[in-house]
């Protein structure tokens, strides 16, 4: 038995998501959800008033951490973070499943124009969030590229940061010159700092350096004691997130003004991220081998990132075994 296979106390554990004996029919009444200060994360819950739920509310995490406690500790019912944190979590036994993930333009390597994961040899890299998706994301792309970033005299040094805007000071000031750095912020950044550009989406050098198709960043995740309940919410979910994607491709400005209302990032900003960003929303069974390859990697090399373990079949909403 894996830690999958049941959580503490005697409850369900990852990914047990069979109807329940006494299931109800439609949605729950209330449903929390949470997101990150996330152009991409907050894009697919443009139309959360579709799921039908009465009582809706959404509230935005400032740290990767605050997102893994509000869902541990019952804040949330459903939640969008870093896709390695929802594997986590499933190898501690917390009961939840993956509805989907979202993928897009969402990290980008910063520096000078012309700047490649070849120029970063020698050189200091500014990273956030320690251990965070997009810290991880980095160091596979490094170790891909035949660069060292551990160790004695590596090849490349990652200097971790609290938060992305002191990142993102740092780099419009002067004082950083190469770093990874999520959006909104480094569209800014990009269009403040002269000799700062957007040199690489994170995405595509993972899909050169891979062969996935996307880089699936954020993983939206659902309590499984809820769909064991209410079997219906997950398809109104999918529903939701997937017309709230296009709607926001389809319709940019109106997707910038219901972003804007959603995390606290200027709809002016927005707009001017989405163009670059090209996010899009997977439901779990068709993200799972991108999901999956992603898992892979960090267990080969960071195993403790996702708890030691990938997360068992019932881990992806609407997939079957492989």
């Amino acid at each position: 038995m894996t830690a999958c296979d049941s959580a503490g106390g005697g409850a369900s554990g990852c990914g047990d998501t069979a109807p329940a004996s006494d299931a109800h029919s439609g949605v729950p009444d209330r449903l929390n959800v949470g997101v990150a200060n996330n152009v991409a994360m907050a894009a697919p819950l443009t139309r959360l008033d579709s799921v039908g739920i009465t009582d809706t509310s959404l509230t935005t995490a400032s740290t990767p951490e605050e997102l893994r406690t509000n869902f541990i500790t019952g804040r949330y019912d459903v939640a969008a973070m870093p896709i390695n944190i929802a594997a986590n979590l499933c190898a501690q036994g917390i009961d939840l499943a993956l509805v989907g993930a979202v993928s897009g333009n969402i990290v980008h390597l910063m520096g000078p124009a012309g700047t490649t994961l070849e120029s970063l040899r020698g050189q200091t890299v500014h990273v956030p969030f320690e251990n965070d998706v997009v810290d991880l994301v980095t160091r596979q792309l490094l170790g891909a590229a035949g660069l060292t970033y551990e160790g004695e005299n590596p090849d490349v040094t990652l200097a971790y940061h609290p938060t992305p805007l002191e990142i993102a000071t740092g780099l419009a000031d002067g004082s950083m010159q190469y770093a990874v750095l999520p959006e909104h912020l480094s569209t800014v950044v990009s269009q403040t700092a002269p000799s700062t550009v957007k040199a690489a989406s994170l995405q595509d050098l993972w899909v050169e350096h891979t062969g996935s198709a996307t880089l699936p960043f954020a993983g939206f995740v659902v309590r499984g004691e809820l769909v064991r309940q209410y079997p219906d919410l997950v398809g109104a979910l999918q529903s939701s997130f997937v017309t709230s994607v296009m709607g926001v491709v389809s319709d940019p400005a109106a997707g910038a003004r219901a972003i804007a209302e959603r995390v606290p990032v200027p709809e002016d900003v927005v707009a001017k991220v989405l163009p670059g960003l090209r996010p899009t929303y997977l439901p779990a069974k068709d993200t799972r081998p991108d999901v999956e390859r992603l898992y892979g990697s960090l267990l080969d090399t960071v195993p403790e990132s996702v708890g030691g373990s990938v997360p068992p079949d019932g881990f992806y909403l609407g997939s079957t075994a492989a």
